[in-house]
């Protein structure tokens, strides 16, 4: 402890130096969208490589897991090529195929913070871009933030400036799926009016709406809902389907009409 003190009082100019420093990167990195990524993209390089190296290790531990994932999505792909080959669903061939879809997997995950994010061992060289959207077999998991060479940086949906458009299994309207910074599998859904017919239990999906996510992702079920006084509008409160804490691989969706979509969009709103 002497020693600690003494070490203190030596280099005390430096260390204040260090830490004046250190909070105005992060103050900087906070305020300015622009220098924010940049420092994103520049620590990533590093940090990706760093948590790459943790996931190999802790790879040898999941060897298990992995085969068995991987049978149950060859499975689910098997089922869904026999659907297209047959035309029993032909909404489903005309939705999967406006996306292209590309596996990763994670090698950093977070769902204790109030603004979560996840790092993927795929960027720029494999086609990873920003706005792309992030899924599991169970579910939606974010949006790609920032990419480097060989990792992309994830926000989450466990991230409280993260808003995504979903709506009732059975009903056409619309609501935002909002997390409010707690519990890591439960999250809030809000702008579903009350006349809409609901229940517990429920499946809430996406909803296709912003072209970032398939239509028809199934992402959980209702819990429990209720009727803001003063409001046309419920409070729902709804459970994942996937686990967060435990996402080990994961497919970034590409879609073939985003582009065209926004363009469109655009023009009518200038016009």
């Amino acid at each position: 402890m002497h020693n600690l003190i003494q070490f203190v009082k030596k280099y005390h100019f430096i260390l204040l130096f260090l830490l004046v420093e250190g909070l105005s990167i992060l103050l900087l990195a906070s305020n300015n969208h622009y220098q924010g990524n940049r420092i994103n993209s520049f620590t990533q390089k590093y940090i990706g490589n760093f948590h790459a190296g943790l996931s190999n290790i802790s790879e040898w531990f999941k060897l298990k897991q992995t085969n068995e994932f991987l049978a149950t999505e060859n499975a689910k792909l098997h089922s869904l090529l026999k659907e297209q080959n047959t035309f029993e669903n032909e909404s489903i061939y005309f939705e999967e195929s406006l996306f292209k879809y590309q596996s990763a997997k994670v090698i950093n995950n977070s769902v204790h913070k109030s603004n979560n994010y996840l790092t993927l061992n795929k960027g720029n060289i494999h086609g990873i871009k920003e706005g792309m959207g992030v899924i599991t077999g169970n579910g939606v998991i974010g949006i790609v933030h920032s990419v480097s060479n060989k990792f992309s940086l994830i926000i989450s949906i466990l991230h409280q400036k993260s808003s995504i458009s979903v709506r009732l299994k059975n009903e056409l309207f619309l609501g935002r799926l909002l997390w409010n910074g707690f519990n890591y599998r439960e999250a809030t859904i809000k702008d579903i009016p009350n006349h809409a017919q609901i229940s517990v239990g429920d499946t809430i999906i996406s909803s296709g709406n912003s072209a970032i996510f398939p239509d028809g992702i199934a992402i959980g079920k209702v819990l429990l809902f209720q009727e803001e006084e003063g409001d046309n509008f419920y409070k729902i409160k709804m459970q994942f389907f996937e686990d967060l804490n435990s996402v080990d691989f994961v497919f970034v969706t590409e879609s073939l009409i985003k582009k065209e979509k926004e363009l469109l969009e655009k023009n009518a709103i200038d016009d």
